[in-house]
């Protein structure tokens, strides 16, 4: 990973990984590996991802270092007519059950 500051190519000095307690849309678990760096040039310690891993779904293993790709919008999902149960109430019964 690239030093912020100076740019010189560091390798972290520690790692550690975040695992989502929830699947995403396709049923993959996130596994996000962080790290610890100090530039040896400029001496600036910062930390931040190191590696992206989603496990399950269709595929076995997915491995990326990038930020997420924006999802399209599913707009059929969207405008999709919902059923819903309509209940009604008569106040003039709820008034007369507290006298």
């Amino acid at each position: 990973m690239k030093c912020p500051k100076c740019g010189w190519e560091t390798q972290p000095l520690r790692t550690w990984h975040l695992t989502s307690p929830l699947p995403d849309s396709e049923g993959r678990i996130t596994i996000t590996i962080m790290g610890s760096f100090k530039c040896p040039k400029c001496g600036y310690s910062w930390r931040g991802r190191v590696s992206v891993l989603r496990v399950g779904g269709e595929h076995d293993v997915e491995v990326g270092n990038s930020k997420k790709s924006p999802k399209k919008r599913e707009e059929s999902r969207r405008d999709e007519h919902r059923e819903s149960k309509v209940i009604e109430i008569d106040v003039r019964e709820a008034l007369s059950e507290e006298e």
